[in-house]
């Protein structure tokens, strides 16, 4: 709507004569927030007569929701009316329907808390066992051999040849494991609800963790991941492209069927398994021939994907819902938006999915050997300079000494080769040549290149995303980026295909210009950026877009050059324009010019990720020692079932206590509070949650499900109570001082305690009130309080302080009211 200019000064006012009692109510929850003590006019523009901003906004719902005759709006309804009057006038059209009955399967069990911890206890148990063991066959049998057979020089250089032959052998005898333990333990999977906790639970609990044995992010983009969701049980079509982050490993494989030629994009959700109001929900989807579900979509269980049919971006089929044929679906929850879009020519001769997916496994293969061969033959260099010969390694492995030199060399050499590797794989980058717009095949030659870029410029920005070198390294890798940019996790990017301008910022979690996949036919198009954009976290920039200077695509929205302009801002699904927002005036000097002390601060705290694989090191080191140690000194059996796993079991926790004391010890206890880019508080709080993801993350998913994460997670400060049941994406929390979830709640929440607006970093607390369920992938802002008992349904957006009443369920970008939550049956 056009702006609406204020009422020039000492000109009368308008009269406010509210004609409605949903009028009155209205502008007296106005005149709260925006602490007007006189009388808000029906036709006063809430943003540019009154000065409100998008906090206030949210604050307006939330005290508009303690009524139940206001409990229907939303966020966008503010925008979009922007007046009281017009406010009132789209709440009877805007009011939510009845109740969503629960996820109409049938719930059976009841919880058996210490069945489920014995079970859960065993098989962990026997985890570290048989773990320990072939980690001491392979260091104390395997590599000698090697090293005896090969040499220094021959190993170093046949390193990675070695690895992926090890690989060949591996991944079928765990997709073996993995099919017989499922058998064992479920059968086959069944639509089916059952308490946390219950039998059942338990059950699929050690399915579920047989499954996290096979290196799904290895397999991924090729046919042989096909194979093992095939062998687990799943039905799945031929010529499937399944993409990158798309975590098909956690159960209900039997009740997934996938036709020809479907695509499921970066990070797509299938729900067939979910957490609901305390239950573990098993539902059957089904995607038919040609469906595309575009990136970060979400099919729920009980759901269907007609053939040809289309999920957009960012959007979530909700239970019980079917997507005819050739349709597209849009919006969170999905509604329909007209015919799906069909693929364009391919000109390139397509390979099998067979030959293709080897040919991508070599190529992988290939560019990661590439890449490690400066390391190594720095290595070699230093080694040959230093006389160190294989009797040395070997020696110094088996018991290793605190020579000054040897441990100078050993710890420099540790340090150096990442960034040796970093800029190595930006070279093979350049050496693989550019990817220019336009359509090719799926399973083509050129795709495989495609698919590499992405993979590596996705696996560089795990080190270095969020620095000062990450810029540089992307304009070495061939992306164009203006002065002053600080980019954080960008995903599924081929550099030479995006333009970026000045003082653009990047929250985590940007999908960038991803390859659109659509029956066999890939679309690559050019995406370019002005300067001074700002991305929220998990914004879409779809292929082909080209976005004007001075912008906003707030949180969890998809970007459309043609709903936004210069000096504007976007945000919602579908979205709308934010006329006015809550803007932190900070000194340039603390965001975009910053001192000496201050560059040199962030630039030391950001090198110092290059150090992160010296304690692996010395931890692995310590673990050597100590079972060549205990080797001498016990019977075999002691050595066997105590000596080896103890030794594992101790190396494993201190890897946790380092990030625990790194927490402690560099941050403390967060508090709510704003913090600017360039402080050194902010480079701490980075390095502790970049240490968090290299040195506990994988240890603590093994733990999911069980309480000794929940242990974990209160030592670092997350208030959990009694009975919550908490999703897979709790093994690394970010800002956990910050949220506090109620006893009973059951929460897969990506939480969103902090923003980066404005280049400040501003945190707060997150709220869940007991027995409320949190669906997956919603985002609570700082300030959210979730209700007890209310109902968020998936990839919903809460808004920063906006207060969700007890006992309704919600759901939406920004969430909006769909009646009272209802118990399961």
């Amino acid at each position: 709507l056009p702006a609406m200019a204020p009422p020039a000064e000492g000109a009368p006012r308008r009269a406010a004569a509210p004609a409605t009692p949903l009028e009155r109510t209205l502008a007296a929850a106005v005149a709260d927030i925006l602490k007007r003590g006189d009388s808000v006019s029906v036709e006063d523009d809430f943003f540019e007569a009154l000065g409100g901003d998008s906090l206030s906004a949210a604050m307006l719902v939330t005290l508009l929701r303690g009524d139940p005759e206001t409990d229907w709006i939303t966020v966008s309804d503010v925008y979009e009316a922007r007046t009281v009057r017009k406010l009132a006038e789209v709440g009877a059209a805007h009011r939510a329907p009845g109740a969503a009955g629960p996820v109409p399967f049938h719930r059976e069990g009841r919880a058996r808390p210490l069945l489920t911890a014995a079970v859960q206890s065993g098989w962990l148990a026997g985890e570290l066992v048989l773990g320990s063991w072939a980690a001491w066959a392979a260091t104390f049998k395997i590599l000698p051999f090697l090293f005896d057979g090969l040499g220094l020089v021959g190993f170093v250089l046949l390193a990675p040849l070695l690895g992926l032959l090890g690989m060949a052998l591996y991944v079928p005898a765990a997709i073996a494991f993995a099919v017989l333990v499922k058998r064992l333990a479920v059968g086959r999977y069944r639509p089916v609800r059952t308490p946390y906790r219950s039998a059942c639970y338990a059950r699929h609990w050690v399915a579920m963790q047989a499954a996290r044995l096979i290196p799904w992010a290895m397999l991924q983009g090729t046919s042989f991941q096909v194979t093992a969701l095939r062998a687990l049980g799943a039905r799945i079509g031929r010529r499937v492209h399944i993409h990158r982050g798309v975590d098909l490993g956690r159960g209900g494989w039997d009740l997934l069927e996938i036709g020809d030629d479907a695509s499921l994009g970066q990070d797509v959700h299938i729900g067939l398994v979910e957490i609901d109001r305390g239950d573990i929900v098993v539902g059957p989807v089904v995607i038919g021939a040609g469906a595309a579900l575009r990136v970060r979509a979400a099919v729920e269980g009980g759901c269907s994907v007609g053939e040809g049919a289309e999920l957009a971006p960012l959007s979530v089929l909700c239970t019980g819902e079917a997507i005819p044929p050739g349709e597209r679906w849009d919006g969170v929850p999905a509604v329909p938006a007209g015919k799906a879009a069909t693929p364009g020519p391919v000109d390139a001769a397509p390979l099998s999915p067979w030959l293709h997916g080897l040919l991508t496994m070599l190529a992988k293969a290939a560019a990661a050997a590439a890449a490690l061969i400066p390391a190594e033959v720095l290595t070699l260099a230093v080694c040959a300079a230093a006389g160190i010969g294989i009797s040395d390694v070997w020696r110094w492995l088996y018991r290793p000494t605190l020579d000054p030199a040897l441990v100078a060399i050993v710890l420099g050499l540790t340090f150096v080769s990442l960034p040796l590797s970093l800029v190595a794989n930006a070279l093979v980058m350049r050496a693989l040549g550019p990817v220019r717009p336009g359509t090719i095949g799926r399973w083509s030659p050129a795709y495989v290149r495609v698919w590499l870029k992405t993979g590596i410029l996705f696996s560089s920005g795990e080190w270095l995303s969020g620095t000062l070198f990450w810029p540089y390294w992307l304009r070495l890798a061939g992306m164009r980026i203006g002065a002053k940019c600080e980019i954080s996790t960008i995903i599924d990017v081929v550099p030479e295909l995006v333009a970026i301008g000045a003082e653009t910022f990047f929250a985590d979690g940007i999908y960038l210009a991803g390859p659109e996949v659509t029956s066999g036919a890939v679309r690559l198009a050019a995406v370019s950026l002005g300067r001074n954009t700002f991305l929220g976290n998990h914004a879409v920039i779809p292929a082909g877009e080209t976005l004007p200077d001075d912008i906003l695509i707030g949180i969890a929205t998809v970007a459309d050059s043609h709903d936004i302009a210069s000096g504007h801002a976007r945000f919602g699904h579908p979205s709308f324009d934010l006329p006015r927002r809550e803007v932190v005036e900070v000194h340039r000097s603390l965001t975009h010019e910053p001192s000496a002390l201050r560059y040199w601060n962030r630039v030391f705290w950001e090198l110092l990720r290059f150090a992160l694989p010296i304690t692996p090191l010395l931890l692995t080191l310590l673990w050597y020692g100590a079972v060549a140690s205990g080797r001498r000194a016990t019977g075999r059996l002691v050595f066997a079932f105590a000596v080896v796993p103890g030794a594992t079991l101790l190396t494993l926790a201190a890897a946790c206590a380092i990030v625990l004391a790194l927490k402690w010890l560099l941050i403390g206890r967060v508090r709510p509070g704003q913090h600017a880019l360039w402080s050194c508080w902010c480079s701490r709080w980075d390095f502790v949650y970049v240490a968090w993801a290299r040195y506990a993350n994988r240890i603590l998913q093994q733990l999911e499900g069980t309480g000794l994460l929940r242990v974990y997670l209160r030592l670092m400060g997350l208030k959990i109570g009694k009975a919550a049941l908490l999703g897979p994406q709790f093994s690394q929390v970010v800002d956990p001082d910050m949220i506090d979830i109620g006893a009973g709640a059951t929460v897969s929440a990506m939480f969103q305690a902090h923003t980066f607006e404005d280049r400040v970093l501003k945190v707060g607390k997150v709220t869940i009130g007991a027995q409320a369920t949190v669906a997956f992938g919603t985002v609570p802002l700082y300030g959210a309080l979730i209700g007890e008992g209310a109902h968020v349904g998936a990839h919903s957006v809460v808004m920063k302080h906006e207060h969700l009443r007890p006992g309704l369920r919600y759901q939406g970008v920004p969430t909006r009211v769909f009646g009272r939550e209802a118990a399961p049956a």
